[in-house]
């Protein structure tokens, strides 16, 4: 073995650990990916709240109680808003953009009372991704809800 041999073998011996270590930033253990299709409401719920956590600007906490009343909070301290809407058959989430604020606003719409003003907003991001994760979950707990399932 000559001494280039040598040196490159060492190079190599070097920079192996470095790179097996390097996970371009992606985390070592993924979290399992389910289909909000195939979630059931508590599952729904939990995702929800991951999305109002991880959505830039004001925290949003969710929480599904008995009749199917989905709590929603936003904020904290002085600035927390809190309100409760029992989800309904004829109730849908629907992805709007405020152009005043710009923001994607998951608002909740009552297609039965009138259906131009929402009822509650649900969450506020400037990023479209999170509202329409944010507006599929809860059309996904409208849905169950007017089935009769609340929780499986």
């Amino acid at each position: 073995m000559s001494w280039r041999d040598v040196a490159r073998v060492a190079v190599v011996l070097v920079l192996a650990p470095l790179l097996v270590s390097c996970s371009e930033g992606y985390p070592g253990e993924d979290r399992p990916l389910i289909s909000p299709f195939d979630m059931n409401n508590a599952q729904r719920v939990a995702e929800l709240n991951v999305v109002g956590r991880d959505a830039p600007g004001p925290r949003w906490r969710y929480a599904l109680r008995d009749g199917c009343a989905l709590e929603v909070e936003q904020g904290s301290g002085k600035d927390r808003r809190r309100v409760a809407v029992t989800l309904k058959r004829s109730m849908d989430a629907e992805v709007v953009f405020d152009n005043e604020a710009k923001t994607y606003d998951v608002a909740l719409i009552d297609r039965s009372v009138d259906a131009t003003q929402p009822i509650a907003i649900l969450l506020k991001t400037d990023k479209w991704t999170y509202a329409t994760q944010g507006s599929l979950l809860v059309d996904l707990l409208i849905r169950d809800c007017a089935k009769g399932i609340t929780a499986r």
